[in-house]
């Protein structure tokens, strides 16, 4: 009989991996939350809540709020005495809240998982990630202080452990943050760590994340010219680091600041030569389909005629530069 239940089981999750390597993610759900049921009848309990968090995740990426949400219930239920299963289901009913925009329910479910976390006594690199979720939960909340104490725990964890590089980072993370939530002066600040100066003076990639930080608080303060030169910063770093993602990223607050001081030309090249240098790193249809949609909004905002009269003038000044 456990061996005829068992083969079932396996069936169930071999279905649910097919289902996911043909893109049919409700169909790898339904099968996930069949092996969690088949896994239970066994008296697996810990398999059971290890597929119904696979299946909120799955939820959860699709979209289902209620659906992801009540498969996140069920992971601790499936194995009620297990920490494990009660931090699982609590992280995914944070991810879940976060992503629904429930900032109270995220910042509630966040801090269970706090506790068992420390209950589980998790590696700190693991404590470092559950508490920047939570700081993150807690900004976009409206509570700024404890977002950044938070986000200050989470650095210290990682320093003097094979993770102390990550410390920078975790501060970069929590400027992008204040950043978002309108805390210009924080950002400012956490910039201006010491390991944070130091450590994107070594790291290109870094050095570009933070140059465009630096470009934002510039065009907030009014400063476009300033932005400018930040961008530009960014753009050289990012494109030192190979980071493409990044060199976009810096290409098109480049060209923002660029339109904020009113030369469309600039802002037009600037996305141009972006559209080669990333054909060259990534292959032509990448580079189209990351560029071309920037460029489309920039044709609604500046108008078809003025946009074209733009694009004109850089392949006139383009060519008589080739030639």
């Amino acid at each position: 009989m456990s061996r005829r239940h068992g083969g079932a089981g396996l069936s169930a999750v071999h279905q649910a991996q097919a289902a996911l390597a043909s893109g049919d993610w409700p169909a790898a759900a339904r099968h996930l939350r069949a092996a969690a049921r088949q896994a239970l009848s066994q008296g697996d309990r810990a398999h059971a809540a290890q597929c119904e968090q696979m299946a909120a995740s799955l939820l959860r990426a699709l979209g289902s709020t209620e659906e992801a949400r009540a498969a996140a219930r069920r992971i601790a239920r499936r194995d009620p005495h297990s920490g494990v299963a009660r931090f699982a289901s609590d992280v995914e009913l944070a991810e879940t809240a976060m992503e629904a925009g429930e900032l109270a329910s995220a910042v509630a479910a966040w801090q269970a998982a706090t506790q068992e976390m420390h209950e589980l006594n998790l590696p700190l690199w693991a404590q470092a990630t559950v508490l920047r979720r939570l700081a993150r939960a807690l900004a976009l909340a409206g509570w700024a202080e404890d977002a950044w104490s938070r986000f200050d725990q989470a650095s210290s964890l990682c320093e003097g452990t094979d993770h102390e590089r990550d410390v920078p980072w975790i501060d970069l993370e929590q400027a992008r943050n204040a950043m978002e939530v309108g805390a210009f002066e924080r950002t400012r600040t956490v910039l201006a760590r010491v390991a944070v100066v130091r450590a994107a003076a070594a790291d290109p990639h870094l050095s570009a994340e933070c140059a465009m930080l630096q470009a934002e608080l510039a065009l907030a303060a009014g400063d476009a010219e300033a932005a400018c030169r930040s961008a530009r910063s960014a753009r050289a770093a990012a494109l030192e680091a190979v980071a493409p993602v990044c060199f976009l990223a810096a290409c098109a607050l480049l060209a923002r600041a660029a339109d904020q001081t009113g030369d469309r030309l600039e802002a037009y090249r600037v996305l141009a030569t972006a559209w080669v240098t990333l054909g060259d790193l990534l292959g032509e249809p990448v580079a189209q389909s990351w560029v071309s949609p920037l460029l489309s909004l920039y044709r609604v905002a500046w108008g078809t005629a003025a946009f074209d009269a733009v694009k004109a003038g850089h392949d006139q000044r383009r060519r008589a530069t080739l030639g």
